[in-house]
């Protein structure tokens, strides 16, 4: 049994109905009379969008508005505007319940847009969050989608919410199974600006985003748009392309257009980001003092508007937040998400397979991170990014320091796709090197992605994803291929999976569960909108992982799930499953807790429930039980309480605990963690995380305060603290930082 600190990432339970495509009546909705539930207004299955409907042509402005969120500069009066804005959730198709008016403004460094939120009930409107980057689900918000390329596939997010915060990611063409709809990498900052005020009409916003911050083609005077406002309150997303329940706001391929995006300058295309950081670090009792001044930074240049070449000297990564707090009981790896900057800032370049989870070609936690997650000094690295023509590149080449097992090195990863058709693409990977031991690796791969956001003519999505990979190194090579078949809509969803792993295939710059391995997977599901609930979903999903000769491993198999949805957006997922596992050699789960070599079969009941994340006190409750093996008996309870009283202030208590009684012992595991965030203002916030395991008996403290100068320039304090609770209060590690980065853009 080890202790970890991560978020795991969610089985890729992917997904299902090849022949039903085939058979091209996925479409379609059953007769009267054949649904199990009363009958909601029928589900509007629009055409793909019209040019001639959501086409604006764009208007250049000599004097650039005041970015106060007032939309009170003349100005805006002659700007182009987007009215007809339709409403995708609950009831698509319909008029909105409130009128929202978007203008749109550009010059040669900025576009600007200006949206007013008509609302007749001003004082309703929910605007409780300020900290950048925070989720603003559960607040009145409004999200743009910008294509530059023009490509169909990627882009970039920009949220608001009447607050002014601001919230941004990169689009990534990819289905996200574990979170549904497209992957967006929310990790990504860009340089932008936003302000917000709440009036007696509603609220209105305004953005200026600057030519600086995105990559374009210039010779690519049309731009990919679309527009989003949600109220949660009502429950309802309203849209100005793709309006309808299976798509997102980031479906570029549904976008609209902006035209005439010309005389575009970037400058130099140079953006200096220089960083100095103080340390001041305590191991105790040992009582070793360190006190180290580490200057470095970043240089981003823009080779041309659409390709950036990144350098960076002396990487630190000191204020990335802290990883959550796991213990595995399996025999597989647990995934630790990235969350440095640097390996994200245009990291959906480097997707392989269609995003995938595992295996990974490429996983950049693999680089400046040694195999117990320790961090490793990175000397300094380089990386271009972006698009030629239909070419999408990306490289990433970075140095890591030498430690005491291991010498210095170059890692590399290079990747290269084209897209052809509307949405579909080709492509390649390389990477070469091995970041946990001093031996050679090498892999390649190609990847082929077929994708349509209108299939059979109306706006339902269907995905065909397939890749193959070859490894090399320590005298052996193996390879891996399969693919997904995905039907990611609300009506009828699903999908299939498959994936084989040869028993010498090593990604040793991505990620594997396991070498030597079949995986597959499949769902299918049929959701309603009954009168007075939002949805019903009933489904079926299979999970199996075999060696390869056909020995079974693990798997799942789901009795009918079922997810209920209200209107107020509470949901509940109920769900009996059946699990097999097989062991061909003893495990040892924990200490002294032997599951012997054998074949076993369970039956356990999942419950899920979930509040609303516009409540002021919410939170979740995920409860397994009962049987484990053929012997035993297994719980577990993974809960969050959040309280969210003003815009300033939330705290989060999570506890999660996991009980077994197995014939050769019987053990509990107990997990627990608290979330302090406060934010004095929009730019100056402070997060407090404290985490505690009864496996460890160590008790982790992380303080993150950030005072975000102006946009690109920030200054972090950031303590770290470590205590062995076994016997006592015993301090261990005691670490705190002081950082300061500022951008210069030329």
């Amino acid at each position: 049994m080890t202790i970890s600190y991560a978020r795991m990432g969610a089985p890729m339970m992917a997904v299902v109905v090849g022949v039903l495509l085939a058979g091209g009546w996925l479409g379609a909705l059953p007769t009267e009379g054949a649904d199990l539930f009363p009958a909601a207004p029928p589900l509007v299955e629009t055409s793909a969008v019209t040019d001639s409907l959501h086409r604006v042509q764009m208007v250049r402005t000599a004097e650039p508005p005041v970015i106060d969120g007032r939309l009170t500069e003349a100005v805006w009066e002659g700007a182009a505007v987007v009215t007809d804005l339709t409403q995708a959730y609950p009831n698509e198709g319909t008029p909105p319940s409130a009128r929202t008016e978007v203008r749109l403004l550009f010059d040669a460094d900025f576009l600007y847009i200006g949206v007013r939120a008509f609302d007749a009930e001003p004082e309703q409107i929910i605007a409780k969050e300020r900290q950048r980057d925070i989720v603003m689900d559960g607040d009145d918000h409004v999200v743009v989608a910008l294509d530059p390329f023009h490509d169909l596939r990627r882009g970039y997010y920009f949220e608001v919410n009447p607050l002014g915060n601001r919230r941004d990611g990169l689009i990534s063409p990819h289905a996200d199974l574990e979170n549904g709809g497209l992957q967006i990498q929310f990790e990504w900052d860009g340089i932008w600006y936003a302000e917000a005020v709440i009036d007696a009409q509603g609220w209105t916003a305004e953005l200026a985003i600057p030519m600086k911050t995105i990559s374009f083609d210039p010779d690519h005077t049309t731009w990919g748009f679309n527009v989003e406002r949600v109220i949660p309150r009502k429950n309802e997303t309203i849209r100005w392309t793709a309006a309808t329940r299976t798509k997102q706001v980031v479906a570029m391929g549904d976008a609209g257009h902006l035209d005439g995006m010309t005389e575009l300058r970037q400058g130099l295309g140079v953006d200096l980001v220089p960083y100095a950081k103080y340390t001041g670090r305590r191991e105790t009792p040992r009582g070793n003092d360190e006190f180290l001044f580490k200057p470095g930074g970043d240089l981003y240049y823009k080779v041309t508007p659409s390709v950036t070449a990144a350098l960076t000297i002396n990487t630190d990564f000191s204020e990335k937040e802290v990883d959550d707090r796991k213990v595995n009981l399996t025999r597989f790896p647990l995934f630790f998400p990235e969350k440095r900057r640097f390996f994200l800032q245009d990291g959906n370049y480097f997707q392989f397979g269609g995003g995938a989870p595992t295996p990974l070609p490429f996983f950049s936690r693999r680089m400046g991170l040694g195999a117990d997650r320790t961090p490793i000094d990175l000397l300094g690295g380089m990386k271009v990014t972006g698009q030629v023509g239909r070419i999408n590149i990306g490289l990433l080449s970075v140095q890591s320091d030498k430690t005491d097992d291991l010498i210095s090195k170059n890692l590399t990863v290079g990747r290269a796709s084209v897209g052809f058709l509307d949405e579909s693409s080709v492509g390649v990977i390389f990477t070469n090197g091995n970041p946990l031991r001093n031996v050679e690796n090498r892999l390649g791969g190609a990847d082929l992605t077929l994708k349509s956001s209108n299939f059979l003519g109306t706006s339902q999505v269907v995905e065909l994803d397939a890749y193959y990979m070859q490894s090399d190194g320590e005298g052996q090579s193996g390879n891996a291929f399969g693919g997904r078949l995905l039907y990611p809509n609300f009506t009828w969803d699903g999908g299939l999976t498959f994936g084989q792993s040869g028993t010498n295939f090593n990604p040793a710059l991505g990620f594997i569960l396991q070498s030597g391995t079949r995986d597959y997977s499949g769902w299918l599901g049929r959701s309603w909108r009954p009168a007075g609930l939002d949805s019903v979903r009933v489904g079926v999903f299979a999970v199996d992982k075999t060696t390869l000769d056909g020995r079974p491993l693990t798997g799942d198999l789901s009795l009918p799930e079922v997810t209920v949805k209200l209107t107020s957006q509470d949901s509940l997922n109920i769900a009996p499953f059946v699990t097999r596992e097989q062991y061909f050699v003893p495990f040892e789960i924990a200490p002294g807790v032997i599951i012997p070599p054998g074949e076993y079969t369970w039956l356990t009941y999942h419950l899920f429930l979930e509040s609303a994340k516009t409540r002021a006190v919410g939170g979740s409750i995920h409860f397994d039980c009962c049987a484990y093996l053929n012997q035993g008996h297994r719980m577990n309870l993974d809960t969050t309480l959040v309280w969210r009283p003003s815009s300033w202030f939330n705290l989060a208590a999570i506890y999660s605990q996991v009980r077994l009684d197995l014939p050769d012992g019987k053990f509990t595991v107990h997990i627990g963690q608290l979330n302090l965030n406060m934010t004095f203002t929009r730019n100056l916030s402070w997060n407090l995380v404290g985490q505690y395991d009864n496996v460890s008996n160590e008790f982790g403290m992380n303080s993150r305060m950030r005072w975000a100068v102006q946009p690109g320039s920030d200054v972090f304090l950031v303590f770290n603290h470590n205590a062995d609770t076994e016997h006592g209060w015993h301090s261990k590690v005691s670490e705190l930082s002081a950082k300061l980065a500022w951008t210069f853009r030329y």
